[in-house]
């Protein structure tokens, strides 16, 4: 299940939010080592001060397993600001309808048939969450700088960029910059490669959480 968490609604969020931050803490400073801000087990950026939207992807329980951080590109975002070196000389994309993801945190150590199976359900519950909620609000396409690793998950998702950049080493990380398309068929190709039925949100309509509260 994926909860779509809108500035307007974060406040009913407080306690999985907090939870996708020390999520984050883990994935990105404990298992990948990465150069990040994380204070009191909880990683956080700049980025995470400009009104992002988040996914969740939550269990039957409630436990944050999985997030996603979603920004438009007509304000700060990464790819231009922290990686422009990716670009390659193209401009930098800046439009109403193309937004930028970052922040993948999946839980999980990898190890293990079992546990990859679990992996890989969550990242297609927050791919499929991601462009059904895309489709919802008008976006055509999504940019992202990502670790090379990650580059051949989406694939096997059923995610073709229509344009990536060279790989190049960023800190510890080979990393690359893509620009994905968002489309019905988009869609239903991520639903049935993660072998997911209808619709994968729980707050289709933010509206309708903020009534229920």
């Amino acid at each position: 299940m994926i909860e779509v968490v809108t500035p307007d609604i974060a406040f009913l969020y407080r306690d999985k939010l907090d939870a996708m931050h020390r999520l984050r803490h883990r994935v990105f400073k404990e298992r990948m080592d990465w150069d990040v801000n994380s204070r009191d087990g909880k990683e956080r950026d700049v980025y995470d001060l400009l009104r992002p939207i988040y996914l969740l992807a939550t269990d039957e329980v409630g436990r944050v397993n999985g997030s996603l951080r979603v920004l438009p590109t007509t304000g700060p975002y990464m790819l231009r600001d922290v990686f422009p070196e990716l670009l390659e000389g193209q401009a930098a994309p800046t439009h109403p309808q193309i937004w930028e993801i970052s922040r993948l945190a999946v839980e999980g150590s990898g190890e293990g048939a079992e546990q990859r199976k679990s992996v890989n359900r969550v990242t297609g519950e927050v791919f499929a969450g991601l462009v059904e909620w895309a489709l919802m609000f008008g976006i055509k396409e999504i940019c992202c700088v990502y670790d090379v690793r990650i580059g051949r998950l989406v694939n096997l998702l059923g995610l073709y960029p229509k344009w990536v950049s060279e790989p190049r080493q960023i800190g510890k990380t080979v990393a690359v910059a893509g620009r994905y398309d968002v489309s019905d068929a988009v869609l239903k190709a991520v639903r049935d490669r993660s072998g997911l039925g209808e619709t994968v949100l729980y707050n289709r309509d933010p509206l309708e959480v903020q009534h229920a509260a």
